[in-house]
């Protein structure tokens, strides 16, 4: 049985391997289907786009600097600093996502009473997309939350966590496995409830989390042509994605 060292390794990946400078090809719909390319996709300042705050939730063993290229990105197109929020996860490396999850609202509530805002955005790498999933599911998060986008999403576990099941092991492997209840409980009908948006990118070389497990039935999937796991925080067609679907109208 391989230790659950080995899991932490399959799983969080070094923050410091990026793929940025990378030449990547058009994205693509997850049946294929190209993307148009419009003026409100280029890396211009933003004209139409509602400055919502924004929280970005990171991944397992991971923190909030994981973000800084993105918020740099974010600020430069003219997104208020002051609306821009990342934290780190009390226990980033062993952490229960439901844990997690009341963290986020805790996070989401605080936001909502600094900046006046009715609703935020929220983009998920990684184990995150799982905690701010169960937020949104099962602690009220649907009506706080006009845009969810995640990035290598484990929307539906992995194989290799069910490995971890065992009596003892952290819970947080146990409710990554691919059959176990928390993942069931996350992908049950409705899996994207709530009038948001629900969108999920993912890159075709992410050696970390399966694109099956990254599609997520009932939200807008977005396949980024040789994007890594860790590439997709700072790639900048992914970036243009993220910035097209924070453009948005709110529903």
């Amino acid at each position: 049985m391989p230790s659950l060292l080995a899991l932490v390794a399959i799983l969080a990946p070094s923050i410091g391997c990026s793929s940025a400078g990378e030449a990547t090809p058009d994205a693509t719909m997850s049946d294929g289907s190209p993307i148009a390319i419009d003026a409100s996709m280029t890396t211009d300042a933003p004209t139409t786009v509602e400055f919502a705050p924004i929280l970005l939730v990171h991944g397992i063993n991971g923190n909030a600097s994981e973000f800084d290229a993105l918020e740099a990105r974010l600020a430069a197109d003219g997104w208020p600093t002051s609306r821009l929020f990342s934290f780190t996860f009390p226990d980033p490396a062993w952490g229960c996502n439901v844990d997690n999850a009341g963290r986020i609202e805790d996070w989401v509530d605080m936001i909502i009473a600094t900046t006046g805002s009715a609703k935020i955005n929220v983009i998920a790498h990684s184990m995150g997309t799982l905690s701010s999933r169960h937020f949104i599911k099962a602690l009220g998060g649907a009506g706080k939350v006009a845009r969810y986008i995640t990035l290598g999403g484990m929307h539906h576990g992995l194989s290799s966590s069910c490995l971890a099941t065992f009596p003892g092991a952290p819970c947080v492997w146990r409710e990554l496995c691919e059959t176990g209840d928390f993942i069931e409980a996350l992908n049950a009908a409705p899996a994207t409830p709530g009038n948001l948006h629900w969108v999920s990118i993912y890159g075709t070389s992410d050696e970390t989390v399966p694109n099956a497990s990254s599609n997520l039935v009932g939200a807008e999937n977005i396949v980024m042509p040789g994007v890594t796991h860790v590439g997709l925080l700072d790639d900048a067609p992914t970036y243009v994605e993220i910035k097209r679907v924070l453009a948005y109208p709110q529903l």
